[in-house]
């Protein structure tokens, strides 16, 4: 008799990811997951109590391609960098980048955004470009940027939006050149008011609130 297959919780999700990668979380179910493992559904709710909790191992496996993506050298500036990897994911791996955005679990979105912004942020500990710069505006900076980043990503792939996304170099000259006008910009602008930088603290707590909670 034929020694009987055992499928790790790693086997699992890896095709579950797979299968997410090629057709979105609308193609992940368990009768799928089992066909693409050429087995019962058994191994997956033996490791997984529901498909939601799979579901949310694939989402954690897309960020960590993200953060892949954002290792990689564009240009050599590790800010501008962390933007273009950003943009290269989204257009390489649409189906995993909307289920980073489209996932069920909000609690688990808004966990894995936060300790993004929080991994980046420890990457520009010592970036001489925010050198000088108080927490505030450099917070600001990378807002503005992370907008900019995460609207050409998410933005339909036509006219001059597919001229700049589908070609590495271009798309790196001109995130370059949108943070550093982005940089210049807020070294001469006025801090917040009072009533904005309430506004924005308490905006932030709330955010970090949801991601918080159990």
């Amino acid at each position: 008799m034929p020694r009987k297959t055992v499928f790790t919780a790693d086997d699992v999700v890896q095709a579950a990811f797979d299968l997410v990668r090629k057709k979105g979380l609308a193609g992940l179910s368990a009768p799928a997951v089992a066909e693409k493992m050429g087995c019962s559904t058994m191994p997956i709710y033996s490791h997984f109590k529901n498909m939601q909790a799979l579901e949310d191992e694939v989402v954690k496996r897309a960020w960590n391609q993200v953060r892949v993506y954002q290792a990689k050298t564009f240009t050599g500036d590790i800010w501008v960098d962390q933007a273009v990897g950003y943009i290269c994911f989204a257009r390489d791996e649409p189906h995993l980048f909307k289920s980073m955005l489209d996932g069920r679990n909000q609690e688990l979105k808004f966990r894995m955004n936060r300790l993004h912004w929080e991994e980046l942020g420890e990457l520009l500990e010592a970036y001489p470009a925010f050198k000088g710069l108080d927490e505030e505006r450099i917070a600001r900076i990378r807002y503005t940027r992370a907008m900019l980043s995460n609207g050409i990503a998410t933005a339909a792939k036509i006219g001059l939006n597919k001229l700049f996304i589908e070609n590495d170099q271009l798309l790196s000259r001109f995130i370059r050149d949108a943070s550093r006008a982005i940089l210049s910009g807020y070294r001469d602008m006025a801090p917040l008011s009072g009533e904005e930088r309430r506004l924005m603290e308490k905006r932030l707590k709330e955010i970090r609130d949801a991601s918080e909670m159990k």
